[in-house]
This record gives C-alpha cells, structure tokens and sequence, in this order.
C-alpha cells in the first residue's frame, strides 16, 4: 500500500524546478501545525485553571489567554507563511512541469512516440496541470499540519490524563485503516475511469485530425468510436464516483463512531470520579476536535489519491528512460555507408526481421523491396535508430549506431518517410528545418530540385503561405516533395527515403523520380522503393520475404536473370503501370 506522503512528495520533486523549497514548505506547514496543537492541548488546563479559579500548571486563568493571544498571532503568520511557500512550489511545478516533460520528450527515442500518446499529453500539460497543481497548493501542506496537530494533541493528553492519552492513541490506528481502505477505494475508481478518459482524449484528437476522411464517409456528425468511448468514459466515470462514495461514507461512518466511543470513556471517567466534570466536558471537546483532525488527515490522503493517475502519467513521462548513447562522438570509419549484421527485430514476440545482413556502400543507391509487412520501413527505422536491435548490429558511417551520440547520429541522416509532417508554418520555414542557417538561395536552389517552386507559385503568398497544422494546405505528393527538399538543403551524407505512391499524381511522381536521382549524387539513399524506375536504377536490390528474411540481392539485372519471387514481382509491378480507370 503506497502511503501519500512517502510516495507523492518524492515525485513532486522531479517536477519542480528547485526541489529544495519543498523543505521550508513542508517545515513551515509542520511548525503551524505544531502551533495549532498546542493552542488545543493548552485548553484543557486553562479550562481547569477557570473552573477550579486557582492557577494551573503554574499559569492562572489570565495567564492562559496570553498564550491563547501568543500562539493565534503565532498561527497567523505561519499560515500566512506557509500558504505563500506551498503557492510558490505550485507555481514553480505549473512554471516547470512544460520545461521538463518538454526535454525529456526530445530524448526519447522515435520509436517512442510510436505509442498513441496525443491525448495523454494534451491532458497532461492543459486541464489535468492545474488539478495536479492543487497536490501542493491545497493537499499536502495542510496534511502536514494536520499530522503534526494531532500527535500534538496526542502528546499533550497523556501528560494531561494517560488513561486519555491511551484512548487518542488508540484512535490512530482505526484512522490508519480508515485512509487506508477509503484511498484504496478512491485508487479502485480511478483505475476503473482513467483507461476510458485516456481513449476518450486519444479518440477526441483523432476525430479533430480526421474531419476530411470522416465528411467524405458522411461520418462527421455521427462518429461511433467517438460516441462509444464518450459512454464508455461516462459509465466508468460513475462507477468510480459509486467507489469514492463509499470510501467516504466509511470513512465518515468510523469517524462517527470513534467520537462516540471517546464520548463514553470520558463520561465513564467522569462518572466514576477518575475526571472532574469540567475538565470532562473540556476534554470531550478537544476529542471532537481531534476527530475532526484526523478527519482532515483521511479526506486530504483521499484527495492526493485521486490525483495519483495524474502524478503517474506525468511521473512516466518524467522517468522514461531514452535509449543508451555515449558522452562523445565517435570517430566515422565510412561516412555514408550504412550496414546490417544479422539483424534481429520485432515490436513483440513475434520477429519482424530475421537475421538481415547486407551493406549500402557510400555514394550509392540501394533500393528495399518486398511485399507489405516484410519490414522494409522498421530496417530504415532501426538505422535511425527508432528502436535498438534484438539481436545484431546496425553501422553507420561504419559505425554502430549505439556508440554514437544521437546529435551525430542524426546529423548523418535525412529522412523522407511516408507520414510526412509538416509545420503550421511558411513554406519556405518547413524547408529550411533541414539547416535553418542555411542561406535564401540555397533553399530556393533545393526547392526547385524538388519541385517545390511550382507549388510555391500557386499558392497566395508564394514562398510567405502558411501550409496549416501538418501541412493540411498541400496535398500528400506535395507534402513529400518539401521533404525532400529538406533532405537536399541539408546535405546529410545519408537519405533514407520511404518511396511512398498512393499520394502522388503524374507531376509529383516526375518531380520525385528527378529528386531521388539527385540525392543519389549527392549522398548514400537507402529507399523503399515502389517504382519501377528507381528499382530499375538502383546500384542494388535487397528483396525481402514476407517471414522478414532476406530473399535475394543484387542488380536489377542479376535478380530478373535468377527468376523467381523478383522475376515475378517486377512483372506484377510492371503490368500494374499501365492501369487506369475508363467510363463505361
């Protein structure tokens, strides 16, 4: 059972910026709760002190309201104080939580982001900010003080009566379970609804991303995993509410009783002459404060317990940890070459790759074929380094990747898969990405190799044309063919192309084939290649089979002499070009 304080204060130190204003923080909550225990603990004597009209503990009745007057100017400032420096750990946690979960993003490796993680982080860092804010700002600085009050009032009871002192401390255990039980509900009914709030926000920016598929389908206004997990979110939502209820209903039911209880052991005291009745009544009432205390204590635990989901989204974000890589840069062998040494790969149990060998000497093309789900884009993926192999190595530059820093792995490589994205940014912006100190004409030059000055001077403000979130405002063969223009101004000694078609018209098609002939004079290409023109043209083919093993490799030439699965799939390829639609 994990308790609030040992285990939340911790993590909320990984979220701020300086983890050592916590301690006055939770110092100053301590000594105000200290305070407020005395102020209960001095009641009892200064009630005996006015029913007996004789001084007590060596103070008289008037002596006692001077230390009543003492601690409440006392309590005033350190409240005071303790709300301003519980507010500033809350604001320097909402000034820093962006910061960090921001860097630690930027480590992990791509493969990371494989995971559907748009609604999560939307959450994390908008509405669900603030409410984790609120652990600092309005839970722990006040659990702190209750805790210190009541072994205060603790302490003060046995001097005062053991037998009293007895019948407090035998009420902590029975609160001890209480928050126990009842957070253990309130973490039962958050396990129950986040799954569903977490799907809902994924389906959410799903439906806000996919407007163009779901209006052409007459599906936008009645979007069924939307509409579904919206219920779903409702139902779980509730049933959660049912558990924390019944935390809450237990925990005020106990509470209940164990005011009863001391009520009857100190009117059994009273009764029998063990206790004055004044002192009695005076002692009930610090009871019912007591309890009242603990109270506090259960629903601030219950409150932390609702906002651990919170804590723990942020926390693995927070902790995860980015694939390994050394402290220098390595010294490149073979700048350009890339090369596979019985590679070994797969998302889970089942391999996508099986022992892949082969080389991509530098300065030349080499173009992957093979049927869908061979793991043609996962070889370019893991030369990128998305992931680490199971089992054997991935060089580049004649270096394995895992002994190269990630700034130096990616200055080596330019990447042109299929899910191109771009910024909401000008056009001109999303192509210099690739080397933003690159000069105007420079840019403009790798435009035009690409093709991209045609689409600049068709849009309104040419070159100044926002392109919209993920570049909305062009059309996918557009889209491709700015990345690559990219990949051309930054002049990378390796391109790793995915040669996607189904996006792509006459012109687009015309103007990739000329860009991929250019990036092959300049640079090492390694492309999954779909068209017959740069499979016919590359320096080299690697065919792969649909269990993820190598087939075959070698020229356009050398493989349609051996016959077999290539013979085959270059006729199937080439009798497909000449397909089209006619009107009947």
């Amino acid at each position: 059972m994990k308790l609030p304080l040992t285990d939340i204060v911790p993590r909320m130190s990984r979220m701020v910026s300086e983890p050592k204003a916590m301690i006055p923080a939770l110092g100053v909550s301590a000594v105000a709760g200290l305070i407020e225990g005395l102020a209960l603990a001095a009641v009892l004597p200064a009630i005996s002190s006015l029913a007996a009209d004789e001084a007590w503990w060596g103070l008289s009745t008037g002596g006692w309201l001077i230390v009543f007057a003492v601690l409440s100017l006392c309590s005033v400032g350190c409240n005071f104080l303790m709300n301003k420096l519980n507010y500033a750990v809350a604001l320097d946690f909402l000034r820093s939580i962006h910061r960090l979960v921001g860097d630690r993003v930027s480590r992990q490796p791509l493969g990371w982001f494989a995971r559907p993680l748009a609604g999560r982080l939307s959450r994390m860092v908008s509405a669900e900010l603030m409410t984790t804010g609120e652990i600092f700002a309005h839970m722990i600085g006040p659990l702190v003080q209750k805790l210190a009050t009541a072994v205060v009032v603790i302490v003060a009871a046995w001097f005062w009566n053991p037998l009293l002192g007895l019948v407090l401390t035998l009420s902590v255990p029975v609160f001890i379970l209480i928050t126990l039980c009842s957070t253990a509900l309130a973490r039962h009914g958050d396990r129950m609804h986040e799954p569903d709030e977490e799907t809902l926000a994924n389906r959410i920016v799903e439906y806000a991303q996919c407007q163009g598929a779901l209006r052409s389908c007459g599906r936008s206004e009645n979007f069924v995993p939307l509409t579904e997990a919206m219920d779903n979110a409702l139902r779980s939502k509730k049933r959660s509410m049912w558990s924390e209820i019944l935390g809450m209903m237990l925990s005020g039911a106990v509470t209940q009783g164990v005011i009863v209880a001391l009520i009857a052991v100190t009117g059994s005291l009273a009764v029998s002459g063990a206790l004055d009745p004044v002192p009695a009544l005076a002692f009930i009432g610090l009871a019912l404060q007591f309890t009242s205390t603990l109270s506090s204590i259960t629903q601030s635990a219950m409150g932390l317990e609702t906002r651990r989901p919170l804590l723990d989204s942020i926390d693995e974000v927070l902790t995860a940890e980015p694939l390994p890589e050394p402290e220098q840069a390595a010294e490149l062998d073979d700048p350009g070459s890339i090369e596979l040494r019985d590679v070994t790969f797969g998302y889970g149990d089942t391999p996508v790759l099986r022992d892949i060998s082969f080389t991509v000497p530098s300065g030349t093309m080499v173009a992957l074929v093979g049927p869908s789900g061979s793991g043609k884009t996962t070889v370019e993926k893991l030369i990128s380094r998305f992931y680490d192999t199971d089992a054997g190595e991935v060089l580049v530059g004649g270096v394995p990747v895992t002994r190269q820093t990630t700034t130096q792995l990616m200055s080596q490589l330019s990447m042109v898969f299929q899910d191109v994205y771009l910024f909401d940014d000008t056009l001109e912006a999303n192509i210099a990405v690739g080397r933003p100190d690159a000069p105007a004409a420079e840019i403009r030059h790798a435009a035009d190799l690409a093709g991209v000055t045609d689409i600049a001077e068709r849009l309104p403000d040419g070159w100044s044309t926002r392109v919209g979130e993920g570049g909305r405002a062009l059309s996918g063969g557009e889209r491709q063919r700015v990345a690559i223009a990219r990949a051309l101004l930054k002049k990378a000694p390796t391109v790793l192309l995915d040669e996607a078609t189904s996006a792509l018209d006459v012109e687009n098609e015309a103007h990739i084939v000329a860009s991929v002939e250019q990036l092959r004079r300049e640079a090492t290409v390694l492309v999954v290649a779909h068209r017959l023109d740069t499979i016919s043209r590359a320096d080299k083919i690697v065919l792969l089979s649909a269990d993820g093993t190598i087939e075959a490799e070698g020229t356009h030439e050398e493989l349609l002499a051996s016959g077999g699965t290539y013979t085959r799939f270059w006729s199937r390829l080439h009798d497909a070009r000449g397909w089209r639609l006619v009107e009947r």
